[in-house]
Formats: C-alpha cells, sequence, structure tokens
C-alpha cells in the first residue's frame, strides 16, 4: 500500500497536475507520462536561477556567466550545479550521474548527458536525457 502511495505522489509532477481535471490513471501514470513529466520538470528546475522564485529561493542553478573560467573548468563547475540541483528539486530521479558533452565544432553551445534512476519505475529503469545549453543559456531537453 505504502509503495502504491510513494509511486502516486512522485507520478506526475505538481504543475502538470494543477492542469489537469482529473488524474486518468488511478494507480499512477504510465512510464512513458512520468518520463515526459521529469524531463519537462528538468527543464523548468535548470532555466530558474537562484533568488527567481520567491516561495522558494534557492530554486534553480547559479548564473554560470564567469569569464574568467576555462570552458573545462565552467563545464565541471556546471556538471556538479546540475547534480546536485536535480538530486534536490526532482524528486522522481536517484543516482543521478551529469556528463558534460564538448563539442570542438560547437564551442558556443554546452552539451550535457543525465542518467539516473527513476523512482517509481523498477530497479532495472533508468532515464537518459541530453541537454543542450543554448548560446541564449536556456537548456534545452533533447
Amino acid at each position: 500500500m505504502i509503495d502504491d502511495e510513494i509511486a502516486e505522489s512522485y507520478g506526475v509532477c505538481f504543475f502538470d497536475r494543477l492542469g489537469s481535471s482529473h488524474h486518468e490513471d488511478k494507480d499512477g501514470s504510465g512510464l512513458s507520462d512520468i518520463v515526459d513529466s521529469i524531463k519537462r520538470n528538468v527543464s523548468h528546475v535548470l532555466n530558474t536561477r537562484i533568488g527567481e522564485s520567491q516561495s522558494c529561493p534557492e530554486l534553480g542553478l547559479f548564473d554560470f556567466n564567469d569569464a574568467s573560467s576555462g570552458s573545462i573548468d565552467l563545464g565541471l563547475r556546471m556538471r556538479h550545479g546540475i547534480a546536485q540541483c536535480l538530486a534536490r528539486f526532482e524528486p522522481r530521479l536517484i543516482d543521478i550521474e551529469v556528463k558534460v558533452l564538448f563539442d570542438d565544432t560547437d564551442p558556443m553551445n554546452l552539451r550535457f548527458h543525465i542518467v539516473g534512476g527513476i523512482k517509481v519505475a523498477s530497479a532495472k529503469d533508468r532515464l537518459k536525457i541530453d541537454l543542450l545549453l543554448d548560446n541564449n543559456r536556456r537548456y534545452k531537453v533533447l
């Protein structure tokens, strides 16, 4: 019974439930709905800067605009910041790993690869998310 309650509470994020007039699946959302919800939340959380949310000032990432840092050092700091942010603000993800993907042909855009377990899925299910930090400093889930 407790596992069902946990799956229900972690299935679809709060903001997704707000817009819905009813919850379609009594015993939790399907895995694809959960994955889509996680991806949307990852995008929202990572595109929020610390201090922008009045109700939760610590929500989001630091602004990584630091011209004195090299791109490799900056990429590593961003990787660490993304991992910490997701561990704190996306409770449906566990064992989060973030990798920086450097592309010498496109130095203006940074790419990240996120892998993590999904709390509501079987232990074998792993979520993979590819992120792009574009030249407008917006994280896009690919």
